[in-house]
């Protein structure tokens, strides 16, 4: 009999720290050359742009985006301004999560790291 999968590990860590490893790995390229899959977890027309200094239809938008074998690598937010297609905010996928091998790391306000 075959053991079950192993669990991910999780740790949580600064929105800065998960930022910062992210940007600094290969995902933001591969984001950009549509090397990963996107799956959008949510996709909803903010009804208040201005609350989150965003301009009139601007979306906020959770995407996984998963490799070629279906395995979610990274889980970004993002504000997708649909009048002139760019990203808001920072003007950059802002990660939320990010798989590092069986290692999971979660973007955590609370932590400062």
């Amino acid at each position: 009999m075959t053991p079950p999968p192993s669990k991910d590990q999780t740790e949580r860590t600064s929105p800065n720290n998960i930022r910062e490893i992210f940007n600094k790995s290969q995902y933001p390229r591969w984001i950009e050359n549509g090397v990963l899959t996107p799956k959008y977890i949510r996709n909803k027309h903010l009804p208040h742009p201005e609350l989150v200094n965003e301009p009139f239809c601007t979306y906020s938008q959770l995407i996984r985006y998963y490799d070629t074998n279906g395995r979610w690598l990274v889980e970004v937010h993002q504000y997708f301004r649909s009048k002139d297609k760019s990203i808001g905010g920072r003007g950059k996928p802002d990660p939320k999560r990010l798989r590092i091998g069986n290692k999971v790391l979660i973007a955590d306000k609370e932590v400062n790291t």
